[in-house]
């Protein structure tokens, strides 16, 4: 797929990364993101992994069904679905850091007003400005990484973010879920909104400081004013954003689904808060070990050499964990879906940096985080509707089909979008 033309074709043109790898002197290093980009994201995704444990007992606590605790749950997806294509406008006129900061308070006042109410409304409403908050701050660094590192340490650049995300969620589900056990719902809410709105605080200790050495993107729609307009961008490149944002929505529909449904399993099998904290991250420790391994495969010899065998792990995963009778096989599934989420890290958000136009990257991305949140909507969605009627463990089997789905789309019909490095060396 390419990205420039109006109407590509699948498979039939190089992809938008596919040039060959560019010198070691491009772009910038690693170590310039990680106050403006790594740290920001870590601390959003400890307030937010906070929550994945959190949460769920707190609705069924609270006397919600499968259904509408899933329900509520869904409606982070929802915001970031809803904030995707504002947050791609805002881009353009607010500029990168800007958005970063308004979207970091937002989420973290968010997720303060989930200890302050009970009703299942106001909670969906909170879980709305949460997500838009969410996909805000994912684009705004998202976008700065696409700018600034050229697409041969793409993918390492990436899978860092992948990676730091992963560090989160292993830190916070342990935090959220002891800190239930000692100080309360409303205090553990609390702390994970300061928390996250604290992602706002290295970026603005870093702003003036701007990275040097960007790869040059034609107006990238990042800087205030500049580059193409929001829909003309989407209209141009409609055909390519809605084949490859069809495969990663499939993907976020499963990966998602899955943060319900391992806790819901949790508390299936009796275990407390604090003990399904540590099943979460239980698998999330195994992603730390593996997420500077899908940089490196992506970059050294394709993205599909990182997404199918890592996907692949976690349809499995997913098929244990629905057949778990124990907390020890739940944990084994949980360690077989961090594998596999710790080889995927950052491939979605290469692959969409690869196919976005390279003079207006932003409005782009922006697109794509909408169809992958649909996905995002839909997995919480799937559990609840599916464990109503079948159970918990049908609910795990139809996220692994799902995921089976999303390989299958990826590999035939997006294909590798970028040249692996060793292509361009001498056998």
């Amino acid at each position: 797929m390419s990205a420039p033309d109006p109407e590509p074709s699948a498979g039939s043109e190089p992809a938008a990364g596919s040039e060959p790898a560019p010198g070691p002197d491009d772009g910038v290093t690693l170590g310039r993101l990680v106050v403006p980009v790594y740290v920001p994201l870590l601390a959003m995704g400890i307030g937010i992994g906070m929550l994945v444990p959190t949460l769920p007992l707190y609705l069924r606590a609270g006397g919600l069904s499968y259904g509408a605790t899933s329900a509520v749950l869904a409606a982070a997806g929802l915001g970031s679905m809803l904030g995707a294509l504002p947050s791609g406008s805002l881009l353009a006129r607010l500029g990168e850091d800007r958005l970063h900061v308004i979207a970091s308070v937002a989420m973290g006042g968010a997720a303060v007003g989930l200890g302050l109410t009970s009703l299942a409304a106001a909670l969906a409403v909170l879980q709305v400005v949460s997500g838009a908050g969410r996909v805000a701050v994912r684009l705004s660094r998202q976008t700065l990484v696409t700018r600034l590192v050229p697409v041969g340490r793409r993918g390492r650049a990436m899978s860092v973010i992948g990676g730091s995300f992963r560090l989160a969620l292993f830190v916070g589900p342990l935090l959220g879920g002891a800190l239930v056990d000692v100080a309360g719902y409303r205090v553990t809410f609390l702390v994970a909104g300061l928390v996250a709105g604290a992602g706002a605080l290295p970026v603005l200790a870093d702003a003036g400081a701007a990275p040097s050495g960007a790869v040059p993107t034609g107006g990238g729609g990042a800087e205030p004013g500049g580059g193409p307009g929001l829909l003309a961008v989407l209209r141009r490149h409609r055909r390519r954003l809605l084949l490859g944002g069809a495969g990663p929505a499939l993907v976020m529909t499963a990966r998602q689904g899955r943060y319900v449904v391992v806790p819901l399993v949790g508390e299936r099998l009796g275990l407390g808060p604090a003990a399904v904290g540590a099943l979460v991250a239980a698998g999330t420790g195994a992603d730390l070990l593996l997420f500077p391994v899908s940089g490196w495969l992506m970059d050294r010899f394709g993205r599909l050499f990182a997404i199918v065998p890592a996907f692949g792990l976690l349809a499995v995963g997913l098929v244990v964990l629905g057949l778990a009778e124990t907390a020890a096989v739940a944990v084994v599934a949980g360690v077989l879906m961090g594998v596999g989420n710790g080889m995927s890290a950052g491939t979605l958000l290469t692959l969409s940096s690869d196919l976005a136009p390279p003079e207006a990257p932003g409005p782009f991305l922006a697109g794509m985080a909408l169809l992958q949140d649909l996905g995002s909507v839909a997995g919480p969605l799937v559990v609840g509707v599916v464990a109503d009627a079948a159970g918990l463990g049908a609910g795990a089997f139809t996220l692994a089909g799902i995921m089976v789905a999303a390989i299958v789309w990826i590999v035939v019909v997006i294909g590798e979008t970028a040249r692996p490095a060793s292509a361009t060396r001498p056998a």
